[in-house]
């Protein structure tokens, strides 16, 4: 994952300024069942222009290309769309394996350890020195390919695509098709039959969740079973109490120039307040048992009033309640008159190996996959803001992000992303450690010096 500088955030403005002016109602943003084509209530549609896709070859060889993802849950639209088109137009087979996404980084590391990489492959992102940290994988140069001069790039932004390609190697690995932030999932109605408004800062906040805890209603679905969930709220809070303070703390942290113990009283603030809700009672029950899917179905359904979560939760929610009207806000951990902070991030994409024996269909599969007519499926699966210039969109959930990233801070990135935060190779796993506070397995102070020996000793390698 590679830092998104302020040209990017110039960019997701302009790109969020363009898409609020054409915003012209409310389609059902819940149509999030697996179609084969854009259907006429998508909430995003490709802009009319001349593809520049390849064009179907009548008597193309069949190809069978192997992919590996964990996202068909939020994607499964888009997924099936791309699929079936490749078939029909192009004579191309997609096998896929879709893999749980606390499972994926043992399955990625697994397979391009044994040389095994399939065809395609999606990443959560590679950093300026080409690790994958979620994957916690360094990739050589030389084992994916450039896609830089695929004609579908052209269409996304600029600033983005110069942002991918600054790495050690200067290749466009894969391209970022939406941008997502964290925040609060809510269902509009559990909040206006319990006469809620949304917190604009922490007071508000807590006393929202006091009133839904009274009314027997848990305010927080929690996740924690998910490591990637067990994070969220760490990461936000990073964003609001450290990163609001000075930007470039996060690139001293993984030069070593600082450690996490010098900024310990800020990270108490982080780390410990997941632990204070759970003491307040503003979980459900079972915290650690929960995964994501069943979260998203508590809120949807009215269960449990808020899931502090990412934008890409939306599809499971409507997928759970399809009549449940889903909204968003910053989770404000801002003192009164202070600014909310927005984490935001534009790092998924398709890989293609370089090793692969059909590396030409790959690409086929790849332009197909970029092109306005995938990508207007994709960002409607995702709900996230979408980084190619073809696509529009008039979501109303879309438009609740929109206005959240217009009034607060928002950050290009989360604790952990873009090659900051940590040196490259730390052997820390911030998601298990933080599972682990959780459950109370470990201390913030025990938390604190593994950090920060687990950042020593991959500095002085």
């Amino acid at each position: 994952m590679l830092p998104i500088k302020k040209p990017l955030m110039l960019s997701l403005t302009l790109a969020m300024l363009a898409l609020s002016v054409t915003a012209c109602g409310s389609n059902n943003n819940g149509n999030s069942n697996p179609s084969n084509s854009p259907s006429a209530n998508s909430s995003a549609s490709p802009e009319p222009s001349a593809s520049s896709t390849a064009e179907p070859k009548g008597e193309q060889e069949a190809v069978t290309l192997n992919y590996l993802t964990w996202n068909y849950a939020t994607m499964g639209k888009s997924t099936d769309a791309w699929i079936k088109g490749l078939k029909d137009k192009y004579n191309i087979t997609i096998n896929m394996q879709n893999v749980p996404s606390d499972n994926y980084p043992a399955a990625f590391k697994t397979k391009y350890a044994a040389n095994d990489m399939p065809d395609l492959v999606m990443t959560h992102g590679i950093d300026r020195n080409l690790f994958m940290s979620f994957e916690k994988v360094a990739i050589k140069p030389e084992d994916f390919v450039d896609l830089s001069e695929l004609p579908e790039v052209a269409d996304f932004m600029p600033s983005v695509i110069a942002d991918r390609k600054e790495n050690t190697a200067g290749k466009l690995y894969y391209v970022p098709v939406t941008s997502n932030a964290l925040g609060v999932l809510y269902n509009k109605k559990t909040f206006t039959d319990n006469g809620v408004a949304i917190p604009k800062n922490i007071d508000e906040f807590v006393a929202v969740a006091e009133k839904f805890k009274a009314a027997g209603i848990p305010p927080i679905e929690a996740a924690f079973k998910s490591l990637t969930q067990v994070q969220i709220i760490p990461f936000i809070a990073f964003g609001q109490y450290v990163n609001t303070k000075d930007m470039e703390i996060r690139k001293k942290l993984a030069d070593g120039s600082m450690k996490y113990s010098d900024i310990k009283e800020d990270m108490m603030k982080v780390l410990q307040l997941q632990q204070e809700w759970r003491d307040k009672g503003y979980y459900q029950d079972g915290i650690l048992g929960t995964d994501p899917n069943v979260a998203a179905e508590q809120v949807a359904l009215g269960k449990t009033a808020m899931f502090i979560t990412g934008t890409w939760q939306f599809t499971n929610m409507k997928n759970a309640n399809p009549e449940a009207e889903i909204g968003y806000f910053p989770l404000p951990l801002n003192a009164a008159g202070e600014k909310t902070v927005v984490p935001t991030s534009a790092d998924n994409g398709l890989m293609i190996s370089a090793h692969s024996k059909h590396v030409d269909a790959a690409k086929l599969a790849m332009q197909y996959y970029l092109s306005p007519e995938i990508q207007a499926l994709v960002v409607d699966d995702l709900k996230g803001i979408p980084t190619s210039s073809k696509v529009q969109t008039n979501d109303p959930f879309l438009k609740d992000v929109q206005d959240a990233m217009a009034a607060g801070i928002v950050q290009p990135d989360w604790l952990g992303s873009n090659g900051y935060y940590f040196p490259s190779g730390t052997t820390f796993n911030i998601a298990q450690n933080l599972q682990s506070l959780v459950a109370d397995g470990t201390t913030i102070d025990q938390f604190l010096k593994d950090l920060d020996d687990a950042n020593a000793k991959a500095l002085s390698k």
